[in-house]
């Protein structure tokens, strides 16, 4: 029950945290400008034509292409395991959280970070980055389902890949403001709504129609 109650409140407080976020990016608001500010501030610095490259590379790993290979892997062997509700659900997370980024994007039409990019920007609006949505929920529910599936697994193997998740998250954010082709701003967005409300409102789901 408290584990139930702590997501319910991590889901609001994001989806709250989240709107009153899109809200300042639609309105220009000086705290969000100051915010990236600050941010890039610390993060520029970190450029080098040595590192970028390689930056580039590892952060195209969480594109679309990508993102449907690991999503058609996990529902393949999901399927394979005849694990049908499990397999539904994470269709469904990823459909609902890719609806609700592309939403944002498309109300809100946020501009890229123009001049700062060390690459070509994607087509699509800034907010928020669909990078670390792919990297949150494509990856990261992944590995949920997996860890939940397989409770044998040592609890050793099972933190590795939790905290290997989060660090992967924490890079990807990094290279897309690294590059200059998202605010800082986009990569909070993606991990409030995301992070914050999709996987949260997936966990709760799981308890209620996967049995244990």
């Amino acid at each position: 029950m408290f584990q139930k109650k702590t997501l319910i409140t991590v889901m609001v407080a994001s989806a709250v945290l989240y709107i009153a976020l899109a809200a300042g990016v639609a309105m220009g608001a000086p705290w969000v400008q100051a915010f990236d500010g600050a941010v890039q501030s610390a993060v520029f610095p970190l450029r080098s034509d040595a590192l970028t490259p390689g930056i580039a590379f590892t952060s195209d790993l969480s594109d679309t292409v990508p993102c449907l290979v690991v999503a058609a892997a996990v529902l393949v062997y999901l399927l394979a395991a005849r694990r049908f509700k499990a397999a539904g659900l994470y269709a469904g997370m990823l459909a609902t959280a890719e609806v609700l980024v592309e939403g944002s994007k498309f109300l809100l039409s946020r501009p890229r970070p123009y001049g700062m990019n060390l690459v070509e920007f994607p087509w699509n609006a800034s907010f928020p980055s669909g990078h670390t949505f792919v990297a949150i929920v494509a990856v990261g529910f992944a590995v949920f389902v997996l860890v939940k599936l397989h409770p044998q697994w040592p609890k050793g193997a099972r933190a590795a890949l939790a905290t290997a998740v989060v660090l992967w998250v924490i890079y990807i954010g990094f290279t897309r403001i690294y590059l200059g082709v998202h605010w800082p701003t986009d990569v909070l967005g993606s991990a409030l709504l995301c992070g914050g409300v999709v996987l949260p409102a997936s966990a709760l789901l799981w308890q209620r129609i996967i049995p244990e």
